[in-house]
C-alpha cells in the first residue's frame, strides 16, 4: 500500500524531515510507494524519487498546489493535490506550477480551474484535507457549492479524481467532530456522484517522537496558528494505524445509518484505491527525460559551424602545425560521437560575449584546460597541446556525461553573463536555485530563541557545540554521535527544552530557498518539460537545485565568480597591456616565484606555498603549476613537496616504469593524469576503472562515504595487480607499486589554468608595481593583508598618499607633478564603510571639492557620514587643508611602511 498525502522538509516550516530518512521509514513500515505533496512546492520531487528508488519503493510524485476557480488577487486559497501517472502527468504538474508562480501568483501562486483542464493528462487529483475548495465550502455550509465543486473536479479528471479522507482521533472533541462531519459529508457526494474515496494521513513528520521537534521548527517558522492539538497525529502511519482511526472515530452503528456496507469494509476499499492510485503511477517516470540542447544557429548544421570555429581560432592563434591538427582531430571525433558540438558552441559564445563586454574571463579551471578544441574557441587560454595534458581526462568516447566546462568571471560582472545566456534562450534557459540547509551556527541562532535559553547563556550552548564540530577538508562537520553522548549535552537537554535533541533531528535539514549565484539550466526542450520555474527578480529561476537539474538531464552550466578576475581586469585597463603566452616565460616572473616573493599574488600567498615555490626552485612554469598542485593538505601531510624537490635536484627516481609518465614531474606522482596513465598502461585498467580509483582519492577521509570508497580500492587494486602482472612485473611489487599510486593526485588541466592566473597578478607585479599595489588595496578588505601590501608597494617604489575627503572612495592612482603615486581611498580607514565613503565623493563630485572640515560637515553630514564617521576622518587626517601638513603626514606615512619592509 501507498501513502501519497505527505509532507517533508520542503513544505516550508511544515514539513518535517528529509526525503532519504522518510523513504527508510516507508521502506521499514510497509510502504510499497510513497508519495510526496509538499505546499506550493515541487523542489524536493526529485530528492524524494531518488529516495524511494533506493529503498526499492514506488515514488509518488505530486505537489498540494493552492486552488482558486479563477485567479484573484486575495491571499486564502485552498488546497488541491496533483500527482503525476506518468512523464506527461509530470511535465503537466510542472507547466501548471509555473504558470501559477510566474503568472498567476499573489502571495503564493495560484492553480485555476483553467489551468487543470488545459493541462489535465497524465495526472491524478485528490481534495486535500480541511483546507481543499470542497471541504472549506461545507464548512461554509454552501453544500451546493461543495457538489459543484466536486462535479468540476470529475468532468476534468474523470477516473483519476479521489476525494481524500483524513481521520484523526486526538484532537479535541470539537475539533474531532468538525473532521468527522466534514468526512461524513465527503463520502456522501462520493456515494451521490460516483466517486472514490482514499484514506490519507496527511502527515508533516516521520516518527510519532519526532512531534517535539517538529513543534520547534513551528515556533522557529513562526507560525501564528496553535497546532499542537491538531497534528499530533500527523506523523507517518501503518495501513493498521489508519484504519483503526477510522474505525475507532465511526463505529459501527453510526456508519451503517449512512451507508450499506460496515466502517471495517468500507476502511479497507478506501485502502485498496490507494493501491489503485499507486498502480496507475509508473515507477521510473523520471528515467526517460531527454538530454537535448538548444541550438546556437538554427540555420547552420552545428558540426560544420563548430568546425569552421576551430579553424578560424587555429589561424588567430597562428598554432597549425600537423601535432596541432592531430590533436584537434582526436578531440574533435570524440566530441562528434557524443553530439556534443552545440554545448562547445554555446560556451564559447557566452564567453565570446563577455570578451566582447569588457568581462574579464579567467584562463580556465577544471579538466576542460585539457581541451584543445576549447582553447581554439577561446574558451580557455591554456594550450593543453604544448602543455602536455591529457585530454582523455576531460572526455572520452567511453565517457558519456556531458562534461562540466565551469568557467571563471568578474564576480561584479557575471549577472551580465547570465542575464545573456537567459535573454538568449526565452523558454529554454533559467537561473538555479539554491537549497539552504540548516548548519550549525544558523540552526542554533534559531534553537535559542524557542529553547528558553537567556542572552547570557548562548555562548556557552554555541561553544559547547564548537567542541564538536569536525574539519572534513573545506567544509565544517557537526560529530552528532559525541555530541550526544557528552554529559554536558544531556544536562542542557534538561535544562533547555532538548535543545541538542532537535538539533540532531534539523541539522542539514532545508532552512529556505535561494538562488545559486552562478548556475545556469539549459534544454533544447521546453524547460518546464523538466522543472517548474518561478519568477524572481523578473527572471525565471528553477525550482530545483544543481544536483536535481543534472539527474533530470538539463544541461548546467556554472557562472563562477573570481575576484582576481576583477583586479586583473583593472590591471589590463590601466596598463593597456594584456595577457600573452610569453608571459609565462617571463624572467622577472619565473625569479619571484623562485624565490618565493609572491605576496599578493593568486594561489602563492600563504607561508606553505612560499616554502614550496624555494624548495622546489620552481624556475620554470612548470615547476610553479607543480607548487599550485602540492600546497594542499594530502600531499604536504605526505611530504611530496619534499621529494619533488629531492628528486629534482639529485634525479634519482624510484622506478623506471612510473618515470615514463612521471618524467615531467622528476619522477613524483603529483597529477590524477599520470595516475590515469599508469593505472591504464601498466596496470590494465579501463579508463572508466581509473575514474574509479581517482574518485576513491579524491574522497579519502569523507566518512559518508569510506566504506564505498574502500570497497573501490580493494577492487582496483586487485585489477591493477592482474593486469600488471600480465605485463611481465611481479605480483609483490605491483601490489607495491599501486599501494604508491594511492597517496594524492591532483587535476593537472586546472593546475595549469590556475597558474596561468597567477602568472598574470605576477607579470604585472613584476612590470606595472604601482598600477598593481594600487588595484590591490582597491580589493582588499582584510587589515592584516593592507599592512603588508603597503610595506610590499613602497619597496617596490610606490608612494603612498593618505585618504581624504577630497579624492577617491577607494584606492586609485593620480598624478602629482611627474609621480604617479597611490591614492589610498576613504575606505581604507577602518571604519568608514563603502555607503559613507560613496556619499561624499557623490557630493564633491556634484558641487566640488571642500575647503574646510566646516564645510565638510555642513554638507556632509547625513545618515551614512554621521558624527563617528567624521571623527574616524578627522583622527587619520582626511579633514586635513593645509597641503603642507597633509604632505608632512604622507611623508610620515610612508617612511613607516619603509622601515618595516
Amino acid at each position: 500500500m501507498p501513502d501519497i498525502h505527505r509532507h517533508d522538509e520542503f513544505s516550508s516550516f511544515d514539513g518535517f524531515g528529509n526525503p532519504t530518512e522518510l523513504a527508510k521509514l516507508a521502506k521499514e513500515l510497509g510502504y510499497t510507494a510513497l508519495g510526496i505533496a509538499n505546499h506550493g512546492s515541487v523542489s524536493g520531487l526529485v530528492l524524494h524519487y531518488k529516495a524511494c528508488r533506493e529503498e526499492g519503493i514506488k515514488p509518488i510524485l505530486g505537489v498540494e498546489a493552492y486552488f482558486l476557480p479563477v485567479f484573484k488577487k486575495q491571499r486564502k486559497k485552498y488546497h488541491l493535490c496533483l500527482f503525476a501517472k506518468n512523464l506527461q502527468g509530470y511535465q503537466n504538474i510542472m507547466k501548471i506550477m509555473t504558470i501559477a508562480e510566474m503568472e498567476n501568483k499573489y502571495y503564493s501562486g495560484t492553480v485555476t480551474f483553467e489551468l487543470l483542464e488545459k493541462y489535465h493528462e497524465g495526472i491524478i487529483c485528490t481534495s486535500a484535507c480541511l483546507a481543499g475548495y470542497t471541504s472549506q465550502a461545507i464548512l461554509a455550509g454552501n453544500m451546493a457549492l461543495a457538489r459543484k465543486s466536486l462535479v468540476k473536479f470529475k468532468e476534468i479528471f474523470g477516473d483519476d479524481f479521489y476525494i481524500e479522507i483524513q481521520p484523526y482521533d486526538c484532537w479535541d472533541n470539537d475539533d474531532i467532530e468538525v473532521q468527522k462531519d466534514v468526512n461524513l459529508d465527503l463520502m456522501g457526494f462520493a456515494y451521490d456522484l460516483d466517486i472514490k474515496c482514499i484514506m490519507t494521513s496527511d502527515s508533516h513528520y516521520g516518527r510519532k517522537e519526532d512531534f517535539d521537534t517538529y513543534l520547534k521548527m513551528h515556533e522557529i517558522g513562526n507560525h501564528n496558528y496553535d497546532i499542537v492539538k491538531t497534528y499530533g497525529e500527523r506523523y507517518m502511519p501503518t495501513y493498521a494505524q489508519l484504519g483503526r482511526r477510522f474505525v475507532n472515530i465511526y463505529g459501527e452503528s453510526s456508519f451503517e445509518d449512512r451507508f450499506n456496507n460496515g466502517v471495517k469494509e468500507y476502511a479497507k476499499q478506501m485502502l485498496r484505491n490507494l493501491k489503485e492510485i499507486e498502480n496507475k503511477v509508473e515507477s521510473d517516470i523520471l528515467e526517460d527525460l531527454p538530454l537535448l540542447l538548444p541550438k546556437l544557429d538554427d540555420k547552420i548544421d552545428s558540426t560544420k559551424l563548430l568546425k569552421e570555429k576551430i579553424q578560424a581560432g587555429m589561424k588567430k592563434r597562428g598554432k597549425t602545425s600537423k601535432g596541432y591538427l592531430d590533436r584537434v582531430k582526436q578531440e574533435f571525433d570524440v566530441i562528434k560521437y557524443h553530439g556534443f558540438e552545440d554545448y562547445f558552441l554555446i560556451v564559447a559564445d557566452y564567453v565570446n560575449f563577455a570578451k566582447d563586454n569588457d568581462i574579464e574571463v579567467g584562463p580556465g579551471r577544471g579538466s576542460v584546460c585539457n581541451c584543445q578544441i576549447a582553447y581554439f574557441l577561446g574558451i580557455t587560454e591554456v594550450d593543453s597541446y604544448a602543455h602536455k595534458l591529457d585530454f582523455r581526462r576531460f572526455l572520452r568516447k567511453d565517457k558519456k556525461k556531458l562534461p562540466d566546462i565551469d568557467l571563471d568571471f568578474e564576480t561584479s560582472k557575471r549577472q551580465i553573463v547570465i542575464d545573456y545566456l537567459i535573454d538568449k534562450y526565452p523558454g529554454h534557459a533559467s537561473q538555479i536555485a539554491s537549497y539552504g540547509l540548516y548548519q550549525v551556527d544558523n540552526l542554533l541562532n534559531d534553537l535559542v530563541k524557542v529553547c528558553g535559553v537567556p542572552k547570557d547563556e548562548i555562548k556557552v550552548i554555541k561553544s559547547h557545540a564548537s567542541r564538536f564540530v569536525e574539519k572534513n577538508g573545506n567544509n565544517k562537520e557537526m560529530n552528532l554521535k559525541s555530541l550526544n553522548a557528552d554529559s554536558y549535552t544531556i544536562y542542557l537537554n534538561k535544562i533547555y527544552k532538548n535543545i541538542f535533541k532537535h538539533f540532531t533531528k534539523l541539522y542539514k535539514n532545508v532552512r529556505y530557498m535561494s538562488v545559486h549565484a552562478g548556475g545556469v539550466a539549459i534544454t533544447g526542450g521546453n524547460i518546464t518539460d523538466y522543472l517548474q520555474l518561478r519568477l524572481i527578480k523578473e527572471k525565471p529561476v528553477s525550482c530545483y537545485n544543481l544536483n536535481d537539474v543534472e539527474f533530470l538531464n538539463v544541461i548546467k552550466f556554472d557562472i563562477l565568480g573570481l575576484k582576481t578576475e576583477s583586479i586583473i581586469n583593472n590591471l589590463k585597463n590601466i596598463t593597456n597591456d594584456a595577457y600573452d603566452e610569453s608571459w609565462l616565460q617571463d624572467p622577472e616572473c619565473l625569479k619571484n616565484f623562485a624565490e618565493g616573493k609572491t605576496d599578493a599574488i593568486f594561489q602563492y600567498e600563504s607561508s606553505t606555498a612560499k616554502e614550496i615555490l624555494r624548495m622546489i626552485n620552481a624556475n620554470n612554469f612548470k615547476d610553479v603549476v607543480v607548487a599550485s598542485a602540492l600546497n594542499r593538505p594530502g600531499p604536504l601531510n605526505f611530504k611530496t613537496h619534499e621529494l619533488y624537490a629531492s628528486q629534482k635536484l639529485d634525479g634519482n627516481f624510484e622506478h623506471d616504469l612510473f618515470y615514463k609518465y612521471t618524467k615531467d614531474t622528476y619522477g613524483t606522482l603529483v597529477f590524477q593524469e599520470q595516475l590515469q596513465q599508469i593505472c591504464v598502461n601498466i596496470g590494465g585498467l579501463s579508463w572508466a576503472d581509473a575514474d574509479k580509483v581517482m574518485k576513491a582519492l579524491k574522497n579519502v577521509g569523507i566518512e559518508s562515504v569510506k566504506e564505498e570508497m574502500d570497497a573501490i580500492k580493494l577492487e582496483m587494486t586487485d585489477k591493477f595487480v592482474i593486469g600488471a602482472v600480465k605485463k611481465g612485473i611481479p605480483e609483490n611489487e605491483a601490489r607495491e607499486m599501486f599501494t604508491k599510486l594511492l597517496v594524492y593526485s591532483f587535476n593537472e588541466g586546472h593546475a595549469t589554468g590556475y597558474t596561468i592566473v597567477s602568472f598574470q597578478e605576477m607579470y604585472y607585479r613584476c612590470h606595472y608595481p604601482i598600477e598593481f599595489w594600487s588595484i590591490k588595496l582597491k580589493y582588499t578588505t582584510n587589515e592584516k593583508n593592507i599592512f603588508k601590501y603597503k610595506v610590499n608597494a613602497i619597496m617596490d617604489g610606490a608612494i603612498l598618499f593618505l585618504p581624504h575627503v577630497n579624492y577617491s572612495a577607494y584606492s586609485s592612482l593620480r598624478k602629482i607633478e611627474d609621480d604617479t603615486v597611490i591614492q589610498e581611498g576613504l575606505t581604507a580607514i577602518k571604519g568608514i564603510g563603502a555607503k559613507a565613503a560613496e556619499s561624499i565623493e557623490k557630493e564633491r563630485n556634484k558641487n566640488g571639492p571642500f575647503r574646510s572640515k566646516e564645510e565638510f560637515i555642513k554638507r556632509c553630514r547625513n545618515r551614512a557620514v554621521h558624527k563617528g564617521v567624521i571623527k574616524k576622518l578627522d583622527e587619520k587626517g582626511a579633514l586635513e587643508f593645509s597641503k603642507k601638513r597633509y604632505i608632512s603626514r604622507c611623508v610620515k606615512y610612508n617612511a613607516t611602511f619603509y622601515a618595516k619592509g
